[in-house]
């Protein structure tokens, strides 16, 4: 598949737009739509689309066991830690 940050940031843009309305069946959407970003070679942060993601629940704050050391990190829908990982808002959106 096509690699490049065009479409890390069509990706991006899209998740950008679902987050408008965190709604479950949008979150579900988001969560499709995240399984097939992946078949593209490029990371989730090219996308420039965390809070967005964050919001979607496509990424958590915390300590990704790979890398104790590194301390609290972005873990991203199935990589090592998510699902341990406590979901919390958007840095600067706390309430």
């Amino acid at each position: 598949m096509m690699a490049d940050r065009t479409s890390a940031g069509v990706f991006g843009e899209i998740f950008c737009i679902l987050a408008e309305d965190p709604s479950d069946e949008h979150k579900k959407m988001a969560r499709r739509i995240f399984e097939l970003s992946r078949g593209y070679d490029f990371s989730p942060y090219q996308m420039g689309a965390d809070a967005a993601c964050q919001k979607l629940g496509l990424v958590r704050r915390g300590v990704d066991p790979r890398y104790p050391e590194d301390g609290t990190t972005h873990l991203w829908l199935g990589e090592p830690g998510y699902e341990d990982a406590v979901p919390q808002p958007p840095q600067g959106q706390e309430n």
